[in-house]
Formats: structure tokens, C-alpha cells, sequence
């Protein structure tokens, strides 16, 4: 869409669209009741977040609006309440800011997740985590930082 941003664009440029981003993501779409489920999947998407099939995504969350293309979840992902993707800021490795939530995953109320995360298939984060690193497939982590408390049985 015309108001995605991409790498290399100036400053400028991307601040230009920022405004009707954060207003379709972090205004409409995370401020509709949780019954609108199809309808916020549907506005994180035009906003520029690549959001996957099935699954919930809560609402009160705060989703990267300044560069939404960064961010990406899976299909059948369950987000609950207040949820914050944040995919932007400085970090010793700046080529890698993506957050991929893969296939499957749950994420508590009240999580962050920081730049350069990856949460693997079938992934659980515990409630108020605060996601720094990769969290494995299969993982449950909790605490802030998250650490690893188990592996969900196969």
C-alpha cells in the first residue's frame, strides 16, 4: 500500500504516513471490542502488519505503527490484552528488528515484546513478560526478562 514504509526511506517520508497508521492500528483497531476480531485482523493488515489465519488478537495492545512491516503473525496466533510490539529503536544489531510471532504461538496480557524477537510454533508467553530474546518452539517463558520455565509436551 502507499503508506507502507520500507528500508532506506528518509525520515520525512516516513513520518508522512505515520499518523493514519497509528490511527487505523492503535486507534480503530485495537480500541474495538473483542467481538470484532475479523474486523482489527482486517485493520492491522491495511495499516501494514502481515497477520496471519484464525487465532485472537486482544484489544488495548500497542502494535508497531512507524514501521508496521517489521512485524509479523502467524496463522491460528492468540494475543491477549494489551500487547505491545515494539520493532523500532537502537539496538547492537539494527539489521534485525522484525518481530515474527510463528504459527500457533499464545501471548499473555500485558506482554512486550522488543525488537529482533522471533517466538517459535506453539510458543507461550506468561502473563506481564517482557520478550527480549528468540523463545524456542514449544517454549513457555514468563518474568522480565522472559526466561524459559518449560517446554509444552509434545
Amino acid at each position: 500500500m502507499f503508506w507502507h514504509t520500507k528500508e532506506g526511506m528518509s525520515h520525512r517520508q516516513i513520518y508522512r504516513w505515520q499518523w493514519l497508521r497509528s490511527i487505523i492500528i492503535n486507534k480503530w483497531a485495537m480500541g474495538l471490542p473483542h467481538i470484532n476480531t475479523p474486523l482489527r485482523k482486517f485493520l492491522l493488515r491495511l495499516g501494514g502488519l502481515k497477520v496471519g489465519k484464525g487465532g485472537f488478537v486482544g484489544m488495548h495492545g500497542w502494535f508497531e505503527d512507524m514501521v508496521p512491516h517489521r512485524v509479523s503473525i502467524g496463522d491460528n496466533v492468540t494475543m491477549s490484552f494489551q500487547v505491545t510490539l515494539v520493532a523500532h529503536g537502537p539496538k547492537a544489531d539494527p539489521s534485525n528488528m522484525d518481530i515474527v510471532i510463528k504459527d500457533g504461538a499464545y501471548i499473555g496480557c500485558n506482554v512486550t515484546i522488543l525488537p529482533g524477537v522471533t517466538i517459535g510454533e506453539k510458543a507461550g508467553v506468561g502473563a506481564c513478560a517482557v520478550v527480549t530474546k528468540d523463545v524456542p518452539p514449544g517454549a513457555i517463558v514468563v518474568g522480565n526478562p522472559a526466561r524459559i520455565l518449560r517446554y509444552r509436551p509434545e
